[in-house]
């Protein structure tokens, strides 16, 4: 698949060619082996098969990404651990929702798990922590939910965190995810662009490196908007240290000058009218 082939279908799907610019290679590897899979050697076909909704459905599992790693951007996990967190659970002894949309296979919630887990043994009082994370791809969901990862994807991890939430596999070759780090979250087949955002009201939501990166912004502003109608006032909205959101919103503020967290505005507290008694 030549690169002209593979912006038409870009452009088709409403997606980014930059978004697309490291990992292109192996993204239009997968989309060849497809189309030889079902006898269509020109793009042109394989775009008209696109009618099909099952042919459509594979083409977008098989255009997601599932790069990731294990407390990815340190500095967003310092100021989860030290102002996000005590900024949602002050006064509050209720569980807390978090939603990892676009989880790929699974390291955002479990270092959020991980991370939670950490600061409950320090402080009892911390309230219950309930993450649902989501992907497109069935999968990328179905790893995540092993929790099953190489070597080197624990490379950058303490000894303190491996020693406490990893064990090496049957066979030594990989690390797995401890299991009651599992009992954290909830794993759910969900595609935000076409799908309603879980019902749930959220405290925190990571949207990060997917939904910004992969799609032209003309395409996911009401996509944006229904996600952020499930971040509970005063919660966290969390994208990618290089992404940009997609539209300006009055109901999010940069938390601390931060250009990825945002903080969605608490509602004001409303002020009851003041009768004078009659004597």
């Amino acid at each position: 698949m030549d690169d002209n082939s593979f912006r038409q279908l870009l452009n088709r799907l409403c997606l980014s060619w930059q978004g697309y610019a490291k990992v292109r290679k192996g993204v239009k590897k997968r989309l060849s082996r497809h189309m030889r899979e079902l006898g269509l050697p020109a793009m042109d076909d394989y775009l008209q098969a696109l009618s099909d909704p099952e042919i459509l459905k594979k083409v977008e599992r098989l255009m997601s990404v599932s790069i990731s790693h294990f407390f990815r951007d340190q500095n967003l996990w310092h100021t989860l651990e030290e102002e996000i967190i005590p900024d949602i659970t002050a006064g509050r002894s209720e569980k807390i929702h978090a939603w990892s949309a676009g989880c790929a296979l699974g390291q955002e919630a479990y270092s959020l798990a991980i991370k939670w887990d950490m600061l409950k043994k320090k402080c009892s009082a911390l309230p219950e922590l309930r993450i649902l994370a989501t992907d497109i791809n069935p999968d990328c969901i179905g790893k995540a939910m092993a929790g099953v990862y190489g070597r080197s994807s624990i490379k950058g991890l303490s000894d303190e965190i491996k020693s406490a939430y990893f064990h090496a596999s049957e066979d030594g070759k990989d690390y797995c995810v401890a299991d009651y780090l599992k009992n954290y979250i909830a794993w759910e087949v969900h595609d935000l662009m076409k799908e309603r955002p879980p019902a749930e009201r959220f405290q925190i939501i990571l949207l990060r490196n997917s939904l910004f990166t992969y799609h032209r912004r003309e395409c996911i502003s009401s996509v944006f908007m229904n996600v952020l109608d499930s971040l509970d006032d005063g919660g966290f909205f969390i994208i990618g240290s290089r992404e940009r959101l997609p539209s300006q919103t009055h109901t999010l503020s940069p938390f601390k000058g931060s250009s990825y967290i945002f903080q969605k505005t608490k509602a004001p507290t409303p002020i009851l009218p003041r009768y004078n008694r009659v004597r």
